[in-house]
């Protein structure tokens, strides 16, 4: 009779087990999916269906490294984005629509102040304001082409406009001071070689250099770089800054934010990804064609040194600080993918993050398809894959659903001719 008892209990206790292992792996194949906050991040808001509205990271002295919000449907709607080199400062806010097209930003200095700001209307810029020291620079837009420049320097009691003709393909420039011309002069509508530029205001000035020569480089270089996952959607490594200027660049863990005042394309990535969730995914290609540099003689280069010896503030204000030196020609495209809602469960995190790389690769290779389960997962989330490029069409990124979206964006550059991917200067100091 003991016997039979104590195989009895034994068995009762053996179904115990499984039975509580059978509730363990249940719980194992149904993760968290809650968003919930930690000690470097905290949730002001949510929606009904548990997405953020609200929320911040910051570090754990309550130091804020990022406040954003969401839409409803998983668009940013703003963001601040903050640095703590050379200081703790807001370096970069923006404004966006419920359709993610940009209303505004605004970029800052360590000290607080306003460096430059854009203004949107249907997605395109309308205005951008640069403000320096002393001089404020205006590019006004009309459907997103540029139709003028305009720097004003109190200090110096100046100012220089640039008036934009895309049809006659010219653009003509004129320089006051103390209400006295000292410069009107027309030049093509895209700067040439050896074009001066001021380089703390981005104001494009007047090219010293007449009948500048060159001498072209033909490279014919290619580099792809496939999908992986990266901390931010910083796309730098796969582009080329538009305007570079003759100054040493350490972008840090931060956005090269002194690339979006003339770099359209940096410029729209930021501010439709200025804070990831546990990294995105990125990759793409370019490709240089070559390069065209100045290549004038020893003694025009002198010549212009003497002219600005004899009166430097007067050259500055004609041709700024630095000179065109080298332009370069190619085309470039990236690919990324972005989650947002992510739930804190970090099983849950790692499965849905496996589904959208699936996804991504199922919408730009044929023969791969998500399960039922996978495509379950990313619909607790907001992912999205988007392909940009050098084109002005894919400038705000075209979503991509299907491999023949994919590919369709893919022969477009393909079929591009290559188009100036970098204007490079030096230093007035090195005539």
């Amino acid at each position: 009779m003991f016997k039979k008892l104590h195989l009895s209990l034994l068995l009762f206790s053996l179904a115990l087990l499984v039975a509580s292992c059978e509730r363990d792996d249940e719980m194992l194949q149904q993760p968290d999916f809650s968003i919930k906050p930690s000690l470097n991040f905290k949730i002001e808001s949510s929606y009904a269906n548990g997405w953020i509205k609200n929320a911040r990271y910051q570090s754990l002295d309550a130091t804020p490294t990022e406040v954003f919000e969401y839409y409803e449907n998983g668009y940013i709607k703003s963001a601040q984005v903050y640095a703590s080199y050379p200081n703790q400062y807001m370096y970069m806010e923006i404004s966006r629509s419920e359709d993610n097209l940009p209303l505004w930003s605004k970029y800052y200095r360590p000290d607080g102040s306003l460096w430059f700001k854009t203004e949107y209307v249907d997605g395109l810029p309308k205005q951008k304001t640069i403000i320096d020291a002393s001089a404020t620079t205006v590019y006004e837009y009309a459907n997103g082409e540029l139709q003028q420049i305009t720097r004003t320097d109190e200090v110096a009691n100046s100012s220089s406009t640039t008036t934009f003709d895309r049809e006659a393909n010219t653009r003509q420039l004129k320089v006051v001071q103390n209400d006295e011309v000292v410069l009107d002069q027309e030049y093509p509508y895209h700067e040439a070689m050896g074009a001066g530029i001021d380089t703390k205001t981005h104001t494009p000035l007047g090219n010293p250099f007449s009948g500048a020569e060159t001498s072209y480089l033909p490279l014919n270089q290619s580099f792809s770089q496939s999908v992986t996952w990266e901390r931010d959607a910083d796309p730098i490594s796969m582009m080329f800054p538009y305007r570079l200027f003759d100054a040493f660049y350490n972008p840090g863990n931060y956005f090269a934010t002194q690339f979006s005042v003339a770099t359209q394309l940096y410029q729209s990535v930021i501010e439709q990804y200025p804070v990831t969730e546990n990294g995105v995914l990125l990759g793409g290609g370019k490709y240089e064609a070559g390069i065209d540099r100045l290549a004038n003689s020893f003694e025009i280069r002198d010549s212009l040194a003497q002219v600005r010896d004899n009166d430097p503030e007067r050259y500055k204000l004609q041709y700024g600080n630095e000179y065109l030196h080298k332009i370069g020609y190619g085309k470039y495209f990236f690919i990324i993918g972005a989650l947002r809602n992510l739930p804190t469960d970090e099983a849950a995190q790692r499965a849905i993050k496996a589904a959208a790389q699936k996804k991504l690769n199922s919408v730009t290779q044929e023969g791969i398809s998500l399960t039922a389960e996978e495509e379950e997962l990313l619909a607790k989330v907001w992912f999205e894959v988007k392909f940009f490029s050098t084109l002005k069409s894919h400038t705000n990124g075209v979503v991509i659903e299907s491999v023949n979206d994919y590919e369709q964006a893919l022969q477009e550059i393909n079929d591009a001719e290559p188009s100036v991917i970098q204007l490079e200067y030096r230093s007035i100091n090195d005539l």
